[in-house]
């Protein structure tokens, strides 16, 4: 579908983004069912700028548009309020007919397009409360990171009273109207957005909001989905209220064990049971959470991670490896959030026993503090594993107590 439209943000803010209707997902971690928007704005200003860029495969398009509000020549200044490619994906396009751009962004984000960008560039690092002057308009920067890359930072149009946020209060949601009082509902998609994107760091979400609440606002201009003129308010307080309430629910419990495991025939679901008895014989004030976690929705594994401060993973080899729950659970694990958490690795066996220590392997590169030697037990635990698990639960018990105690 050709998207041609140029949108009026305000007299001298155009919208000049492109629509993906046909993306089905978004960075291989989240569902795109509404499609969704690149967004990119034009300033009008006595020095001409940019903010963000688009992803790279809609050059032409984006070309057009650029072509239709400017002489690409005349740019003066792209601000990159985050370098994701589907943010910065056509830098190095616009840089090659804009030469004399200078390309601003936080520290972080000049070092990474660095790597990202094959010519040479002006560059402007920005801090916290630098501005810019465009001749006639004002532009100044607040340091937002990890929102949800190091470099982010948001732009603030002082003069329009404009906020650029890039990914913070955006959605994956693709329409023909792009703001927010003209699209029909989409809370379902702001809130997925914001949970699979943004809620591990609701502390810096925090942070940011608590900047921008003094600012005299008009409009949010995003770097996904609808822009918002008339809803910013309610979306802004809705992010504080979701962070705040991730941030309470998910400070983990002292004394809370997950042991997450798959089992094909039972015996490494046996051998979790007798771990946990040894966990509870550690200490009978540990809570221990066992979970097959084989068919359980990825919402609850995360869930589960969240509220554990240890972790033990369990699967029985097959074909030489572990089972494709357990990477999964991998890709659920943050090491923001979890580094440190004490794990250790777990499971039956046949012929040979690799799972535990690729467990045990990955769970290091995750920045876990493993306990080595998993427990392998061949076939089903015998009488004499029996023991030999509850004793290792029991170890694994008393060097969680002692950890949180700081011994």
């Amino acid at each position: 579908m050709t998207d041609s439209k140029i949108l009026d943000v305000t007299p001298d803010v155009k919208w000049i983004g492109i629509r993906d209707y046909d993306i089905v997902t978004f960075d291989i971690v989240m569902e795109t069912k509404y499609g969704t928007t690149y967004n990119s704005y034009f300033i009008n200003a006595g020095k001409k700028a940019v903010i963000e860029t688009t992803k790279a495969t809609f050059w032409d398009t984006w070309l057009d548009k650029i072509e239709r509000v400017a002489d690409p020549s005349e740019i003066e200044y792209v601000i990159l309020n985050h370098t994701e490619p589907d943010h910065s994906g056509n830098l190095e396009n616009l840089l090659r007919l804009a030469p004399g751009a200078t390309v601003v962004g936080s520290g972080n984000a000049l070092r990474y397009l660095e790597d990202m960008v094959s010519i040479p560039f002006k560059s402007m690092k920005v801090k916290e409360g630098d501005t810019l002057d465009l001749g006639n308009k004002t532009l100044r920067f607040i340091s937002a990171p990890n929102l949800h890359w190091p470099d982010t930072m948001y732009t603030w149009l002082e003069e329009d009273r404009v906020l650029f946020t890039c990914d913070s209060f955006g959605a994956h949601f693709c329409t023909e109207e792009m703001f927010d009082d003209l699209v029909p509902d989409y809370h379902d998609s702001f809130k997925y957005y914001f949970d699979v994107i943004l809620k591990p760091y609701s502390k810096f979400m925090l942070k940011a909001i608590e900047k921008i609440r003094p600012l005299d606002i008009s409009l949010i201009a995003t770097g996904h989905g609808p822009i918002l003129r008339s809803n910013w308010k309610k979306l802004v307080d809705l992010s504080e209220q979701y962070s705040r309430e991730y941030l309470a629910s998910s400070q983990p419990e002292d004394k809370n064990v997950l042991l997450a495991y798959v089992s094909a025939y039972g015996y490494t679901k046996q051998m979790a049971e007798h771990i946990a008895e040894g966990i509870r014989e550690a200490d009978n004030a540990i809570i221990v959470e066992t979970a097959d976690i084989e068919t359980m929705p990825l919402g609850d594994v995360d869930s589960l991670l969240t509220r554990c401060n240890a972790l033990l993973v369990g699967s029985p080899t097959i074909n030489q490896n572990t089972l494709l729950p357990v990477y999964k659970l991998f890709a659920l694990i943050n090491p923001l959030r979890d580094k440190g958490k004490l794990a250790a690795s777990f499971g039956s066996y046949g012929w040979s026993g690799e799972a535990t220590g690729i467990i045990e392997e990955t769970l290091k590169n995750l920045k876990l503090n493993v306990m080595e030697g998993g427990f392998s037990s061949k076939f089903y635990p015998h009488a004499g594993k029996i023991d030999e698990l509850r004793e290792f639960g029991k170890k694994f018990g008393k060097r969680m107590m002692a950890t949180a105690e700081g011994v």
